[in-house]
């Protein structure tokens, strides 16, 4: 295996382990790891929608954390194999596996995740396109810092 993959893989153990924890409180909040194997999960739960609860801030913590997660294993994997288009597949692949793999392990595997991941995944394969457009990382930057300097110099001219 070539050292260029390690950073993908260990990004992608890090989401399985996120993904497959049987408590994320005390995955987040402990630091405590558990699984529970359930041999044959019910794989109708993948459709469940009444569990989205966007009133609850840990659940929009969660969900945000999915999009990033899903995000930062894009570029991460676009990088490696220069190749967007297959790292959006490849990495929405992931994405409903990591779904379908949560229901043996007693966790609410569900096709909105799965939604939210790729919309994760998809601004990640955006922000590619604009950089790349803008002239890389550096450019971006130095662009950005222009814009807040600029801002601040109209507040103190006010």
């Amino acid at each position: 295996m070539k050292a260029k993959y390690i950073p993908v893989i260990l990004w992608a153990l890090c989401i399985l382990l996120a993904t497959n924890t049987y408590n994320f409180q005390s995955l987040l909040f402990s630091q405590d790891i558990g699984f529970n194997i359930r041999l044959f999960p019910n794989l109708s739960d993948l459709f469940i929608i009444s569990d989205i609860h966007l009133d609850s801030k840990l659940y929009v913590f969660q969900k945000t954390g999915h999009a990033l997660s899903f995000g930062i294993l894009f570029l991460l994997l676009a990088k490696t194999i220069a190749d967007n288009k297959k790292a959006f597949i490849l990495c929405s692949l992931f994405a409903f596996f990591t779904e379908f793999l949560q229901l043996f392990f007693e966790r609410s595997g569900r096709l909105s995740d799965v939604l939210i991941d790729i919309g994760g995944i998809y601004l990640a394969y955006r922000l590619t396109i604009y950089v790349k457009a803008q002239g890389g990382v550096a450019a971006v930057l130095w662009k950005t810092a222009q814009k807040i300097a600029a801002t601040f110099a109209d507040e103190k001219s006010r």
